[in-house]
């Protein structure tokens, strides 16, 4: 009886290692230190960057700009300084990349190891001229080397024909309703030649409150949500020309990726909401959205989508009433092969997060990465 007793649970565990899980590859563990992991890129299996800031919890010393490197699939990671606080990465190839960085716009040709500055920011002005303005762009998307996009603050996108070097402002940003002083576009994705660039627009409230959600939680749930509009910009022909479109919209979007003629796209509500976040399946062809996934306790961070379909929702379990808390939650990453229903794959549980950040070039290498310094592989 106990043999079998034995052979059973040795059984159970060879079969729950067989399925596909979340194992915590990289954890930056420093007394008094965080890493706040603001992006994460991976252009090839083997291949990965990582940027934010080393945050000093004492508050002796600023913030520290860091990039993570690994060209081994995450066996080894080599922690630098960077030169600007990082907002976004993209990467066209295992060493051609692009940072948008708080003062400028840099450009890597081997992977990430040095960074060049390429586009360098002034300050904004009332008119934005041809060059983006430092502060300004939060996302980049590039067709080519040459060719790419920039979303920004102030209801602005951009293009460039010449890797980044100069921009041109696309007229068609500046169209959809909303205060460009509270109005930014923060995603982008492409599919081929069609490709869209969405963001939001939110007028403050006179009664906004002077504390934080988390500092008063029972007047925060109860506090009734501000109305915003959802910018979106399309192009069907890879950016020769844009069309405009906006609409009411109580959330904000997170994430958004395209796959085939299909995408995916994430958005995010106050605590005022029953729901921290939904998300939505787009048809690229019809132009219709459909609702595939909402949970009281699930705040998705960042979708992954690719052919197949295959799809990979990020999300942290709230620890308290409140959606988002300086308190971190559990790590959950929920997976599908079809879009529409979403099962929980297993994760580290050590595992804890504010927000989480998906990248990997295709379904089955797929990469988490955290804002407390942890940096996740899905394995077999």
């Amino acid at each position: 009886m106990r043999a079998a007793w034995v052979f059973a649970l040795l059984a159970a565990a060879l079969a729950q290692g067989a399925d596909p899980r979340w194992k915590i590859q990289y954890f930056y563990d420093k007394l008094h230190e965080t890493l706040a992991i603001e992006d994460l890129a991976f252009p090839t299996a083997r291949h990965g960057v990582a940027v934010g800031a080393v945050i000093d919890e004492t508050g002796a010393r600023k913030p520290r700009d860091v990039e993570l490197l690994t060209t081994d699939g995450g066996e080894q990671w080599t922690l630098q300084p960077l030169h600007d606080s990082p907002r976004s990465l993209f990467f066209l190839n295992e060493s051609t990349g692009w940072m948008a960085g708080d003062d400028a716009i840099w450009f890597t040709g081997d992977g990430g190891a040095t960074w060049k500055k390429i586009g360098e920011q002034k300050k904004p002005e009332k008119k934005l001229g041809p060059a983006p303005p430092g502060g300004l762009i939060t996302r980049l998307w590039f067709l080519d080397q040459q060719h790419g996009f920039a979303a920004g603050n102030q209801k602005s996108a951009f293009e460039t024909k010449d890797g980044g070097k100069t921009w041109t402002a696309i007229e068609a940003a500046a169209k959809p309703p909303g205060d460009p002083g509270h109005a930014a576009y923060t995603q982008i994705a492409f599919a081929g030649s069609y490709g869209v660039i969405m963001g939001g627009a939110v007028t403050p409230r006179g009664d906004d409150p002077h504390l934080p959600s988390w500092m008063e939680p029972e007047r925060a749930v109860r506090r009734r949500p501000s109305k915003g509009e959802t910018l979106l910009i399309e192009t069907r022909d890879a950016g020769k020309t844009w069309s405009a479109t906006g609409a009411d919209f109580y959330g904000t979007i997170i994430g958004l990726r395209l796959a085939g003629a299909t995408g995916l796209a994430a958005f995010s509500f106050s605590e005022a909401f029953e729901y921290p976040s939904e998300v939505f399946r787009l048809d690229l062809k019809t132009g219709q959205s459909t609702q595939v996934f909402r949970q009281q306790d699930r705040r998705v961070t960042d979708v992954a989508l690719f052919a197949g379909p295959r799809a990979f929702l990020a999300a942290v379990e709230p620890p308290g009433k409140l959606s988002v808390s300086p308190i971190p939650g559990k790590v959950r990453i929920l997976a599908s092969s079809d879009v529409k229903e979403w099962t929980e794959m297993t994760v580290d549980y050590k595992a804890t997060a504010r927000s989480v950040v998906l990248a990997g070039p295709d379904a089955d290498h797929q990469w988490a990465a955290t804002d407390t310094g942890m940096i996740l592989r899905l394995v077999e």
